[in-house]
């Protein structure tokens, strides 16, 4: 069953491959209905038949090739079967020279797709990885490469073959036929077709009635439910997972259709979780949980209702389930989806990773993903895709609110946890939640969390509430966004509403906290609360962005510091470095562009696993990546320090201990039997290790350097507004003089500085307008905005400045001043009369 989850993953990585590489030799490029799958490779190595060659293989080689070149095979099946015959007794020479035949017979075939969709359904999977295994031991690198391509477009076209809807529909007709050799064929078909096949044996059971009423069927029509019936027998647990995806979906009509399958497999044995379903499996949904609806729901017809509540009823009977001796009811029915949704959304409800995904460029890593079924519109049918395990999560859980949603249940807890699942999944198929939520229209929000009695402010601080204890940053910042919309018109001052979104400041994500403190602004802005003081200490942090990745070496040697950073700086990281652990969880308090901590395991005040932790208690929005450098002494088995560390340092999951080898930064030459090969640098395998694949991604640090400036505009805006609401932002001026480096934060800061009633922020706007190297613009809005300072905050300049000032008019008295001094002249003199 595993051929059937063929992944278009691996096509198009081929034809992207492909396209690089010229025909030279013995595969001609292909097309196929839905993708390209380009072959080629360099020329191979000439075959070589004369005694000298024939030495290196024994008597037992020599009989098996023997037996392969006679009688003479021409068929690009015949010829791929030898060349893997030849390599199963490790005759390289023969097998090149049998692929070079293969080559011209499939040049010579007319249907190309075909052919290899033929060879990809004749050859079994092991067979080809053993030609693969032998052919990257002995044959050249290019050689290999071109055998992969070839592999993976048999496979690719088998696939493609086997699930072909026009191919199966037909199969399903024949399926009906009197003629027991097209039955014979057409059942083949479909159970190549695997969980492919189900919207066609759905459909062939629902013409053919559901099974308590075969009485009345033809003997024919009795005989193609038969076959269909012992068809999805045949498709185990996997069967069962698409149905369930399937049940999912809007499909209604053919919901009794669906729930007959399931009962076929439920007789069969075939349940996930080994044979029996485990109903408090958090992670997974069981075949009860999903039956619950189209057992009450009326709208979706009796003959659904009836055979969901027979297989219901069934499930129970063999002990798969368990009603808590109640009747079943609608209300039960209730409890129980509750219960289900309760555990979905908990971090036990995230499933376990099963499958590598590759990354969305060709140098990101593979990203570790689960296997789920999901409706494909287009295709209609339940496909596999590879999902991360909370996207994964949260389209379970989604499906269960749904069917909370349709039967009505109205409790209190059900109706927030609805709104929870809903609410995460606004954002969690979005490659950038931050951006989706920005542009998603406030309509789409609030609908999200509207409940029976529609959208109410309260119920969305409870749901907020909830998703912090949960854990789930993307429904929490769904719910921010909606409270902070449904506050702009009216004014949220309750406890119960601003009590959550103080928590938020602290919770362990970016999104989360920079939501949150935007919310705290609009809806409180007016002093005292509790925990003003820390939405200004999250707002001063938020602002403080450079735009840059910076990485902090902490060491306590100047010289290794200093060798660090210079081996770091080539990865894109602006370095600094500290000498102590407390230094380092200070710096990490004010720079949001930290990215990176490279930690010795040698600190004079504090522990590596002391100061780890010390991070990790940190509000930051972000668990840190934390790489802890072993010195070489601490390899030492007499010194122990690297076991200790690695003890201390085991569940942490932030944290990585390493070497700082020449090895870890730059390339390194080994010797091998054709020469000297160059080895990469190791750094970059660790800091995916570290911080996930994205990390060696150029363009996914550029988007998040962009986003990291454009937070800091934003919070240099709203600490402006808090100024002209009576805040005390005078300790805003470093973060304040710091944006006017940054053309993306240079107005808002410039405005900040304005309403700070400091004279440190006067005297920056002064030295502004008076540089004589600046854009005319640029003067304008410093003159411009220190004339607004000094009408708001009168002349809190120093008297050095003054002095400048005065020099300045004394100059314009003799006409000798320029224009600059006498645009900030102006600004000084009394208005005339």
């Amino acid at each position: 069953m595993a051929a059937e989850v063929g992944d278009c993953r691996e096509v198009n990585s081929l034809a992207a491959e492909g396209c690089h590489v010229a025909r030279q030799g013995w595969l001609t490029r292909w097309l196929s209905l839905s993708i390209v799958v380009a072959l080629s490779t360099l020329v191979f190595a000439e075959s070589i038949k004369d005694k000298n060659d024939a030495s290196v293989l024994d008597p037992l080689q020599w009989a098996v090739v023997d037996s392969l070149r006679y009688p003479e095979r021409t068929t690009p099946q015949e010829l791929l079967e030898a060349a893997i015959r030849a390599a199963s007794v490790e005759a390289l020479e023969p097998t090149l020279e049998f692929l070079e035949k293969f080559d011209d017979a499939f040049a010579a075939e007319p249907d190309k797709e075909e052919t290899l969709a033929a060879l990809g359904t004749y050859f079994q999977t092991p067979e080809l990885s053993r030609f693969q295994r032998f052919l990257k031991r002995t044959a050249p690198p290019e050689q290999v490469d071109a055998v992969v391509f070839l592999v993976n477009g048999l496979r690719a076209a088998a696939q493609l073959k086997r699930t072909d809807s026009n191919r199966l529909k037909k199969a399903s007709i024949d399926l009906q036929s009197d003629d027991i050799f097209m039955r014979q064929t057409a059942a083949n078909t479909l159970m190549e077709g695997g969980t492919y096949a189900l919207p066609m044996l759905v459909d062939l059971l629902m013409d053919t009635g559901s099974d308590h009423k075969q009485n009345s069927l033809s003997k024919s029509e009795f005989r193609s439910r038969k076959l269909t019936e012992e068809i999805i027998g045949q498709l185990g647990e996997r069967g069962v997972r698409a149905l369930v995806a399937w049940l999912g979906s809007d499909d209604f009509k053919r919901f009794p259709g669906i729930i007959d399958a399931l009962n076929i497999l439920v007789d069969s044995g075939c349940l996930p979780a080994g044979r029996t379903t485990n109903p408090n499996a958090s992670a997974e949904l069981d075949v009860a949980s999903v039956l619950f609806a189209p057992a009450f729901i009326s709208e979706l017809g009796d003959s659904t209702r009836v055979a969901a509540m027979r297989l219901l009823v069934k499930i129970e009977q063999q002990g798969l389930t368990d009603f808590g001796s109640e009747p079943l009811t609608k209300d039960v029915a209730c409890r129980m989806l509750t219960t289900k949704l309760d555990e979905l959304l908990t971090p036990h409800g995230v499933p376990s990773t099963d499958s590598l995904t590759d990354g969305p460029t060709s140098n990101t890593s593979p990203q570790p993903t689960v296997e789920q079924y999901l409706w494909v519109t287009d295709t209609e049918r339940p496909e596999i895709r590879y999902l991360p395990p909370n996207a994964c999560r949260s389209l379970r859980a989604g499906h269960i609110a749904r069917d909370l949603s349709g039967l009505g249940c109205a409790h209190p807890d059900t109706v927030r946890l609805v709104l929870l699942a809903q609410s995460e999944a606004l954002l969690v198929f979005q490659k950038s939640p931050s951006s989706a939520l920005n542009t998603l229209p406030i309509e789409v929000i609030t609908g999200a969390l509207r409940g029976p009695e529609g959208f109410s402010t309260k119920r969305t601080a409870d749901v907020l509430d909830d998703a912090l204890n949960r854990s789930i940053p993307l429904a929490a910042a769904v719910a921010i966004r909606a409270i902070r919309e449904s506050g702009k018109n009216t004014a949220l001052s309750s406890p119960t509403i601003r009590s959550p979104l103080v928590r938020a400041l602290a919770f362990p994500s970016t999104l989360v906290q920079f939501e949150a403190s935007q919310t705290l602004a609009v809806i409180s802005p007016q002093l005292p609360f509790s925990g003003s003081s820390r939405l200004l200490d999250r707002l001063l942090y938020f602002a403080n962005s450079s735009g840059v990745d910076e990485a902090l070496i902490v060491h306590p040697n100047p010289d290794t510091a200093e060798f660090l950073k210079s081996s770091i700086s080539q990865y894109g990281f602006v370095p600094s470095s500290v000498s102590s652990g407390r230094l380092c969880v200070q710096k990490a308090r004010q720079s949001p562009d930290l990215q990176l901590i490279i930690l010795s395991a040698r600190l004079p005040d504090l522990s590596a696993p002391e100061v780890v932790e010390l991070l990790q208690q940190e509000s930051l929005g972000k668990q840190l990546p934390i790489l802890v450098m072993l010195d070489p002494l601490d390899d030492n088995k007499a010194c122990g320090r690297r076991t200790r560390l690695v003890l201390r340092l085991h569940d942490v999951e932030n944290a990585l201990l390493t070497d700082r080898l020449d090895s870890q930064f730059f390339p390194t030459l080994k010797s091998t039997a054709e020469g000297e090969e160059v080895i990469p640098p190791r750094f970059p395998e660790t800091l995916t290790r570290i911080t996930g694949p994205q990390a060696i991604d150029a363009g996914w640090r550029q988007e998040q350097r962009t986003k990291r400036l454009q937070r800091a505009s934003i919070a240099l805006t709203i600490l402006g507004q808090l100024g002209n609401s009576g805040w005390d932002i005078r300790r805003a001026f470093p973060v304040a003089y710091h944006g006017l480096k940054h053309s993306q934060t240079f107005d808002p800061a410039m405005r900040l500085l304005t309403n700070m009633p400091s004279p440190a922020a006067q005297r920056s706007l002064f030295d502004l307008a008076w540089a004589p190297d600046v854009d005319k613009s640029i003067r304008k809005k410093a003159v411009d905005s220190l004339g607004t300072s000094l009408e708001l905050h009168g002349i809190l300049l120093t008297n050095s400045t003054l002095r400048i000032i005065n020099d300045m008019y004394n100059e314009a008295d003799h006409g000798d001043v320029s224009s600059i001094g006498r645009d900030l002249v102006a600004l000084f003199q009394p208005p005339k009369k």
